[in-house]
């Protein structure tokens, strides 16, 4: 089914069910813009939003057209019981990444406080906990490449990627400077800012990636992407990295909400397959 069809079969689908505009958005979590653009044939809309709405009205997707469905069926082959796992495993290790951020954080201010005077035992904790970090954030991040194959959102994959290097390529930058004094890691100043600068313009982009998730996620997802661009505009300051950090932990935590509705989102799609 292509436009204007479309949109006037979801439009009478939701006259039918005496549904508003805005109760459609509450029940979908897909936005108004779209909706309204959908319904005056402005946009073809992707499968996966179409699906969703018409979930949302109680309708099965196969009475779109025997067409569409086929289409469709295609595309439900293709969101395998992995993607559900990754989005599982990768919200757990959000939560996992986050706390080794902030047990880092306080051994970054101990480490300044100390005048990095530290014992090989604090030092070998350090850098456990950075590969953990590390690695924790990789799988956190593979749950939003998942919901961007599901999605079709080729912004949100390609920033992912990027986003994983930066931090492993970090994650080595403090190791590295671990053995120096404060004054010593001045050397290393330039290198510092440069990586909150690239940081600070993929969270930016990251965020922009995450609001287009808002069709399929809902709010949760305009939120997060609001709170990595606000993240992202602190750390290209520099001198203000330090509020990004504080923004990072409620941002964090409701990127991991994301992803466990994209994994609710999965298993009720697998569960009408």
């Amino acid at each position: 089914m292509q436009q204007p069809e479309l949109g006037q079969r979801l439009v009478a689908l939701r006259k039918e069910k005496n549904l508003t505009q805005e109760e459609l958005v509450e029940k979908s979590h897909v936005s108004v813009r779209t909706i309204q653009r959908i319904e005056s044939g402005e946009v073809v809309p992707r499968l996966s939003t179409v699906k969703i709405l018409w979930e949302a009205l109680g309708e099965k997707y196969e009475s779109i057209s025997k067409n569409s469905t086929q289409v469709m069926e295609t595309q439900q082959k293709s969101l395998p019981t992995a993607n559900r796992i990754t989005l599982l495993v990768a919200a757990l290790a959000g939560a996992v990444y986050l706390i080794a951020q902030i047990i880092l954080a306080t051994l970054d201010v101990a480490w300044f406080g100390n005048k990095g005077q530290w014992s090989f035992a604090l030092q070998a904790t350090y850098i456990s906990l950075t590969v953990i970090m590390v690695v924790a954030y990789v799988l956190f991040m593979l749950g939003f490449i998942a919901l961007s194959n599901v999605f079709e959102n080729t912004l949100l994959k390609g920033v992912v990627y990027m986003l994983m290097l930066v931090t492993a390529a970090l994650g080595v930058l403090d190791i590295v400077t671990l053995p120096y004094t404060p004054e010593e890691a001045e050397l290393f100043t330039i290198p510092y800012a440069l990586a909150a600068i690239l940081s600070g313009t993929l969270s930016i982009i990251f965020g922009v990636a995450l609001i287009r998730l808002q069709d399929g996620m809902g709010e949760l997802s305009r939120v997060a992407g609001v709170l990595e661009i606000v993240m992202g505009c602190f750390l290209i300051t520099v001198v203000l990295f330090f509020i990004a950090y504080v923004i990072m932990i409620p941002a964090v935590v409701v990127e991991i909400l994301v992803l466990y509705r994209g994994y609710e989102y999965l298993s009720r799609v697998n569960a009408t397959a």
